[in-house]
């Protein structure tokens, strides 16, 4: 496809297989104000010069050996080329120029023209794409303030990890799509975590959840799993292709890795730093298959086991 070239000076491009017909449009053009002229002898010649260049008109004439304008717009049209060509023949024929709009021609001149009639038709068809480039910035500009919102939408301001919203996403097509293999979730939350905020406030508590949410996506297979946080200071994982054994493995290496971080915790009961306790279930995808909400429900209560456990380790889900 040929480059997106917006100079403030339009390039235009002269396709003509006669050297005097060339010279002459040229000194026109640059009569009419137009000083960015390039110039092309065949139709080929024209095809390597609007990949190259990127013109914003091409002066095209039709009757031309080896390639004539028919073969190039119809070439530019079977590439997806959007290029404003004016059309020029002496056929003052109604078959040619409905040929050439088919084949996607701006306009059509018929030499002899006058002066003011090739000056209307260029500042037309200038205008046109000028009026097209700032459609198609437009649109890009909106696509990407969708995108963007999109991503605001779907992520958690504090963290920057995927937010419940996502999460429930994820895991509602994790079990749709896929019905052969296992899935896992693990859903694990701070312990104490009330505590730490009442001791070292909230300012640190938010750095504290960063903390472990970046611990957490480092421990987890980057382009597989999905680390969300739940809400507050719950976590969850969803963990596709994922067994019971190699879940219990992810589960204890998150464990770890948020314990090797040494974040101070005096007013937790089970260390003098913060840990987690963690609730870990898989479905091995046999029939019925699980609801979103059971899934989660079943962590939940693999969550909650921990917790009664004495905090600081991971249960699994035993059904």
């Amino acid at each position: 496809m040929p480059p997106e070239v917006s100079p403030l000076e339009p390039t235009l491009l002269v396709v003509d297989d006669n050297d005097n017909n060339r010279s002459l449009l040229e000194r026109q053009l640059r009569r009419l104000g137009y000083t960015n002229i390039l110039m092309a002898q065949d139709g080929e010649e024209a095809l390597q010069a609007i990949v190259r260049h990127g013109p914003d008109l091409v002066l095209l004439d039709i009757q031309m050996p080896r390639m004539d304008g028919y073969e190039v717009l119809a070439a530019m049209k079977e590439r997806g080329w959007v290029v404003p060509t004016i059309a020029i023949s002496a056929l003052d024929e109604i078959g040619s120029i409905v040929r050439c709009i088919e084949l996607g021609a701006e306009d059509y001149l018929t030499k002899p023209f006058e002066k003011v009639l090739l000056k209307a038709r260029v500042q037309s068809c200038l205008e046109k794409k000028r009026l097209r480039d700032r459609e198609v910035h437009y649109l890009q500009e909106l696509e990407a303030a969708n995108r963007r919102l999109l991503a605001m939408a779907n992520q958690d301001g504090l963290t920057g990890i995927p937010n419940r919203r996502l999460f429930d996403t994820v895991l509602a097509a994790a079990l749709a799509h896929n019905l052969t293999q296992p899935l896992s979730l693990i859903v694990f939350d701070i312990d104490y975590f009330k505590q730490f905020n009442d001791n070292y406030g909230h300012l640190q508590g938010d750095d504290c959840l960063r903390r472990v949410a970046a611990a957490a996506v480092e421990s987890t297979r980057t382009q597989q799993d999905t680390v969300a946080r739940y809400g507050g200071e719950e976590f969850a994982v969803v963990l596709p292709n994922t067994d019971r054994e190699e879940a219990a493995i992810i589960a204890e290496r998150i464990r770890r890795a948020i314990a090797e971080l040494r974040i101070p915790h005096s007013g937790s009961q089970v260390a003098d730093h913060v840990t987690i306790s963690l609730g870990v279930t898989t479905d091995e995808r046999t029939p019925p298959p699980k609801t979103a909400a059971e899934v989660v429900a079943q962590a939940d209560r693999a969550l909650y086991q921990a917790k009664g456990a004495g905090r600081n380790r991971a249960i699994r889900y035993d059904g």
